[in-house]
């Protein structure tokens, strides 16, 4: 970013007017002052066209535009990724210096749609309740809870498989909310017998092509794995539906919408995937320990099998749980995973009943959010330290460059020890500011469901707080003053990044080679160990790097991209940021489980109450499986749905007069 200051006098100019006194009536200096006023604006619009940083205002001179997405699904089928195949045009001037091309804000975005799936059983069919007694009998995972106490097993597991109609209900409120921003809405349903899949009793399918089922023997890969009882195993073959949209929206039978939703709360072409995270609730990076009952086995388990994979890949560390709201899932970036992952997403849709295989299962969306950021953040760390440090593209580093790195961090070391009211930071606004404006101007307008809260762009959100980057980070969590102490502690409340704070310790996160100017060169083998180092072992020198590039008063937003923009590598590094774009948004939602009459009845009279305001809210059946008290709350519950969602949906059966 280019910066204007006012010429500074000289004393011997000083001297010289001094020493001539003009004098100048007041209309020649009025006349003097306005033409200096009129050629310094001149100025500075243009030397700040080309590099419009201010939210208001769109660039007047940009690359051509190029279509950022399309949900046309037999693109996606035919091998094109229309989302993500090749680099928009105007993607860099918009990373960069935060300006929008012409041609991209003339295009009218308002057709964005995207697909919304569900999951469904219909556990009241007897004939799906024969196939599941029949399939536990044959599973190790109930062969010992059943030769003590086969009654255990329905107590237990009835409840994941009761349907209260909730189906119906949900459906309606997607309807009354989100119909601006769907395409299809697809029911995954399991199979009973030969060409008898599940449908809703309430779904008429003779009514329009909108809401479709589809069988899980068109989903699963390997059709032995069938049927399947386990959520985790069907969510695992998701990205396999037919004709199903690039981008598209997961939700559970028991999730509600509750306000407006459109695109913008899913993904935009300017800020990519919008993810809803828990910074406060955090999954270790380890694998959970066997339950003493193999059946109470709940989503912890694969929550954290799932970061243990991460971690391995990513680093360990712990990582921001996934709100129990409406899911954004990639089927491009499913389909990545799962080539790199081929063993853990089969053994996942092998599990037939949730906790066989030692509950080591994949929890897919939770997974997803997390590889994409994990995925930007390498993009940005990668590309500093092959296109940018590497200055000579020669493959290794020499002295002066790793000096040039090694004063930029003392520089902000030096920095971060002043007070907070004499810090200086970048100037520029992050990628997120004036974002309501920005997205009207585009023609995708923000529902008020979500909030954009941080942008990836800008680093890694969940940075540690006062992390010490001369040592490793433990995992266990230690004992402190009698205390239980969790090792890892991000910034949690989506501070900005202006308000974060790190320290870099060179000598740790570099090296002592990288650090002595007595070795003039770094080979490429030794540069790769040192990056993966900081970037993945020691992750918390990573994300310090990058909060130094993206914060720095004398780096900014284009201190980590290529230099060359006509270059392969500059075309490259905008491909991945275009697939793997992000913000982190927060909504206004809750969570209930309805275990007794009188709990159940006070929530869903409060859910009644707010009505204006929760975005979302996921009712979970969590009551024993005793028939007086299953009467008592599905007429609570049935009550509130029909005050909560009284319209029917277009695709309900029409009740009989």
């Amino acid at each position: 970013m280019a910066f204007i200051r006012a010429p500074t006098s000289s004393p011997v100019a000083a001297g010289v007017r001094h020493s001539k006194q003009w004098r100048t009536s007041p209309r020649c200096l009025v006349v003097a002052l306005s033409t200096s006023f009129i050629i310094f604006n001149w100025l500075v619009f243009h030397v700040f066209q080309g590099r419009n940083v201010d939210p208001n205002i769109e660039s007047a001179s940009s690359p051509s535009y190029s279509a950022p997405y399309s949900a046309n699904p037999s693109a996606s089928s035919s091998g094109n990724d229309p989302s993500f195949s090749s680099k928009p045009d105007w993607l860099a001037h918009w990373i960069r210096w935060r300006g929008l091309d012409p041609g991209f804000a003339e295009q009218d975005q308002t057709s964005l749609r995207f697909d919304i799936v569900y999951t469904w059983v219909n556990g009241s069919d007897p004939e799906l309740q024969r196939l599941r007694l029949e399939r536990q009998a044959q599973s190790p995972l109930f062969a010992q809870v059943l030769a003590n106490d086969p009654k255990t097993i329905d107590a237990t597991t009835t409840k994941r498989f009761r349907d209260m109609d909730e189906l119906r209900y949900s459906v309606r409120s997607v309807y009354e909310y989100a119909r601006d921003m769907y395409r299809h809405v697809h029911i995954l349903t399991t199979v009973v017998g030969p060409g008898q899949g599940q449908t809703p009793d309430w779904l008429d399918l003779t009514r329009g092509t909108v809401v479709r089922t589809v069988h899980h023997t068109t989903i699963f890969e390997n059709q032995t794995y069938l049927p399947s009882f386990n959520s985790l195993a069907i969510e695992s073959q998701m990205h396999h539906i037919p004709g199903v949209t690039d981008v598209f929206m997961y939700l559970n039978d028991d999730v509600f919408l509750g306000t407006t939703m459109l695109p913008s709360d899913i993904w935009t072409p300017l800020y990519g995937f919008v993810f809803h995270m828990e910074g406060s609730l955090l999954v270790p990076p380890t694998i959970r320990p066997s339950e003493s009952n193999p059946l109470n086995v709940g989503e912890w388990n694969s929550l954290q099998y799932s970061n243990f994979l991460l971690s391995q890949r990513f680093g360990p560390r712990y990582r921001a749980y996934l709100a129990h709201v409406p899911h954004v899932l990639s089927v491009p970036i499913l389909k990545e995973i799962q080539a790199q992952w081929p063993d853990d997403f089969d053994r996942t849709s092998s599990h037939r009943f949730r906790g066989e295989g030692e509950a080591k299962d994949i929890q897919v969306s939770f997974f997803m959010a997390h590889y994409v950021l994990e995925k930007l953040r390498e993009t940005q760390l990668e590309s500093y330290w092959w296109h940018r440090l590497d200055n000579n593209q020669d493959g290794s580093l020499n002295w002066s460059e790793r000096e040039k790195l090694i004063r930029l961090v003392q520089s902000w070391n030096l920095n971060q020890q002043q007070p907070d009211s004499a810090k200086v930071y970048h100037t520029r606004p992050t990628m997120i500011a004036g974002h309501e404006h920005i997205l009207k101007r585009v023609n995708i307008p923000m529902s008020g469901s979500t909030e954009y809260r941080l942008a990836g762009l800008d680093g890694y959100p969940f940075l540690l707080q006062a992390a010490d980057t001369s040592r490793t980070i433990p995992l266990t969590v230690a004992v402190v003053d009698r205390k239980l102490t969790q090792p890892q502690i991000p910034y949690m409340s989506y501070e900005q990044p202006q308000k974060r704070t790190c320290r870099l310790d060179p000598e740790f996160c570099f090296g002592s080679d990288f650090m002595n100017p007595d070795v003039p060169s770094i080979s490429m083998a030794q540069s790769k160990d040192v990056f993966h180092r900081l970037a993945f072992k020691e992750f918390h020198c990573g994300d310090c790097l990058l909060e130094i590039l993206m914060q720095h008063p004398d780096t900014g937003m284009g201190a980590w991209t290529p230099t060359d923009e006509r270059s392969e590598a500059f075309k490259d590094v905008m491909d991945k940021v275009a697939r793997y774009n992000y913000v982190l948004g927060t909504s206004d939602y809750s969570f209930l489980a309805l275990q007794g009459p009188e709990s159940s009845q006070k929530n869903l009279d409060t859910l009644i109450e707010r009505k204006n305001s929760k975005a979302f809210f996921c009712i979970n059946d969590d009551f024993a499986n005793d028939p007086v008290l299953q009467g008592k709350i599905h007429g609570i519950f049935k009550n509130f749905l029909n005050t909560r969602f009284p319209t029917s949906s277009p695709w309900e059966k029409i009740p009989p007069e």
